[in-house]
Parts: structure tokens; C-alpha cells; sequence
């Protein structure tokens, strides 16, 4: 990787996060968690490129997700997604996600989340950028179901070695605008580097900044994703 192009990657990921942080409120008190996510991978439908290449047409992404606070579970969620690549550009997105939660102490909520939407990618040199786009419907337990608009911005770039991908830094947030309230409710910042641990497995390893009621979260995520063939 060349120092400008090294260069231009950390400028473009700090004006992402200056950008970010004047957003996040003062006025919350801050806990730590630790948030930790199972990816399984399972290719459906495969085809061939122009060039010869192996892609994956359709791709269920099975999910389990666990965020703990006050030495218990907090949030706990399990989920399904089907990807469908349209081209080396576009790809489109529909999922189902069961959330229990106990985010303030001894109140429960419920809710099932329905989402459908595109990411955009696009790669620069070796920069690459993932634009994804959602709207969410949210199912919840005991109160008015809302409808949510969910965009998340990512930017990665790898760090090679004589022609080996060692890791690869990436920065991306996530904002959540509530569509019946007409107000951003939620954002999310990972800064984290990606680690390739064998041909099937991959670990996101990120610090995360959550801007959110009843308390911004400050933590650690760790995301395990497994291609299952």
C-alpha cells in the first residue's frame, strides 16, 4: 500500500468521525458493554462472472447476537437475511430479527424487526465503500409499532504484506431516523479492524460508540462470521 493512499484512507476515516461525535449527546449518562455477534454464511445460488470468477447470487446470513451490561445479558437478538447481488454494485437486502431486551433494569421489551433495502459498493484503488440502506419495520410487544430508515456508511481499506492481506482497519456508522416521530433516535460508530482467520472465518474486532436512550454506550464488539461452504 502506498503512503498516499495510506495517508488519504485515515484522513477520510477521521473526517468520518469528527463528523460523527458532535452528534452524540452530552446529557446521557455512559455504561459499557460488550457486544458480541455469530455470523453463519450460507451461499444459495453461485454463478460465474465475466471473468471467470465464482460469485454468490443469493446468500442467507443466519445471526445471533448477545449485548452484555450490569453482568447480565442486556439485548438479545436472532436473526435471518437473505443478499441478492444484482451486479458488482448493488445488492439487495430483506431480513427478519427477534430482539428481547432489558436495557433499563427490570423492563422488558419485545419486538420483531422487518427489513428491506440495497447496499451500494463501490472500490477505489484499494479503498473500499459499502453504503447500505434500510426500512425497518418494528413489530414491538406492548407499544406502537414504528417504522425506522436505517443507513449505514462503511469504509475499509486492507494492510498487506508482500501481497498478504493482514487485517484491514475499517470505520462505519449507522444512523437510525424514526419515520413516525420524524426524529434520528439512534447512531451507531464502529473503529475496528478486520482479521481473515482461515479460508471459511473472519473477526470484526471494533470499538463501538452508541448514541442512543436511556444511555450512550461506550464498548467493545466482536463480530465472528463463518462461511459455512
Amino acid at each position: 500500500m502506498s503512503p498516499t493512499l495510506l495517508r488519504y484512507c485515515f484522513r477520510s476515516c477521521g473526517l468520518l468521525l469528527l463528523a460523527a461525535i458532535p452528534g452524540f449527546s452530552q446529557d446521557r449518562p455512559s455504561v459499557f458493554q460488550s457486544w458480541n455477534e455469530l455470523q453463519l454464511i450460507a451461499p444459495l445460488v453461485r454463478s460465474t462472472d465475466a471473468e471467470g470468477n465464482t460469485v454468490n447470487k443469493i446468500t442467507a446470513i443466519y445471526s445471533t447476537i448477545g449485548r452484555f451490561g450490569r453482568d447480565d445479558v442486556t439485548d438479545a437478538r436472532a436473526g435471518i437475511e437473505l443478499n441478492f447481488r444484482a451486479n458488482n454494485y448493488l445488492t439487495f437486502v430483506a431480513g427478519a430479527l427477534y430482539r428481547g431486551d432489558e436495557v433499563v433494569e427490570n423492563v422488558r421489551q419485545y419486538e420483531t424487526r422487518l427489513d428491506v433495502g440495497a447496499t451500494f459498493s463501490a472500490t477505489w484503488k484499494l479503498v473500499s465503500f459499502r453504503d447500505r440502506n434500510l426500512y425497518e419495520y418494528r413489530v414491538r410487544s406492548g407499544r406502537n409499532d414504528i417504522s425506522v430508515y436505517r443507513n449505514r456508511l462503511q469504509i475499509s481499506v486492507p494492510v498487506k504484506h508482500k501481497g498478504k492481506i493482514l487485517f484491514s482497519p475499517f470505520l462505519s456508522e449507522e444512523v437510525f431516523y424514526d419515520l413516525s416521530a420524524n426524529i434520528y433516535n439512534s447512531n451507531e460508530l464502529f473503529v475496528g479492524v478486520t482479521r481473515r482467520l482461515n479460508s471459511q472465518s473472519e473477526l470484526d474486532v471494533a470499538y463501538i460508540r452508541n448514541h442512543t436512550n436511556p444511555a450512550n454506550v461506550n464498548g467493545l464488539s466482536l463480530n465472528l462470521k463463518i462461511t459455512l461452504r
